[in-house]
C-alpha cells in the first residue's frame, strides 16, 4: 500500500526481568501473529526493545535495559545523534555517547530514536537528559532517564516495517550496512 510504512501488532507482556545484566521480556504473540526477529517494540511511553526470538505464539524481546542492545538515538531539539546503551545498573537510566562537545545539550532535553535503522521509526521517545559529562576525547557521556518504566510494563506494540527488506537489500548492495 503506497504511503503505509508500518504495521502495529499489539501484545501483552507475560514475563519480564529488570534486575539482570541481560534482561528479557516475553510477549504473548509470535510468528502466527506476524512477529519476526528484529522488529521494534514500543509502549505508549516509548522504546521498549527489539524482538529477539519467536515461536508460534510467543516472542522474546531484548529490552533497552539489556547490555547487548545498542540504539541510534538523537536529541530531538537539534537532531544530533549518537549511540545509546544501558550500563547494566539502574533500570531507569541509559547512556548516550558520541555527541560532540560543541553541541548544546540541556538537562531535560528529549532523546528520541534517530530513524537510522530499518527497525525503529524516527522520533520514538527514549528518555530525557539527566546529566552530562565531558570525559575523554571530544564527546559527551550523557545519562538519561528512560521514559519506559519496565517494572509496570504490561501492553506493547510490535512494529513491522513494511519496507525493511527493501532498505536492507539496497544498503547491502551499496555497502552502507
Amino acid at each position: 500500500i503506497p504511503g503505509r510504512l508500518y504495521e502495529f501488532i499489539p501484545a501483552r507482556v507475560i514475563n519480564n526481568s529488570t534486575n539482570k545484566q541481560f534482561n528479557l521480556i516475553t510477549l504473548n504473540k509470535g510468528r502466527h501473529h506476524g512477529i519476526e526477529p528484529e522488529m521494534a517494540v514500543i509502549s505508549p511511553q516509548g522504546v521498549v526493545g527489539v524482538i529477539f526470538t519467536v515461536s508460534g505464539n510467543y516472542s522474546t524481546v531484548i529490552p533497552l535495559i539489556n547490555r547487548d542492545l545498542r540504539l541510534s538515538a538523537k536529541i530531538r531539539r537539534n537532531g544530533y545523534f549518537g549511540s545509546l546503551s544501558w550500563p547494566g545498573s539502574d533500570y531507569r537510566e541509559a547512556i548516550l555517547e558520541e555527541i560532540p562537545f560543541h553541541v548544546e545539550i540541556l538537562q531535560g532535553d528529549t532523546i528520541v530514536t534517530s530513524g537510522y535503522s530499518a527497525i525503529f521509526p524516527e522520533d520514538i521517545m527514549v528518555g530525557t537528559v539527566r546529566e552530562l559529562e565531558a570525559l575523554e576525547g571530544n564527546f559527551y557521556t550523557i545519562t538519561l532517564e528512560i521514559s519506559v518504566d519496565y517494572k509496570s510494563l504490561s501492553h506493547v506494540n510490535v512494529i513491522h516495517n513494511l519496507l525493511r527488506e527493501e532498505q536492507l537489500e539496497l544498503e547491502r548492495i551499496t555497502g552502507n550496512d
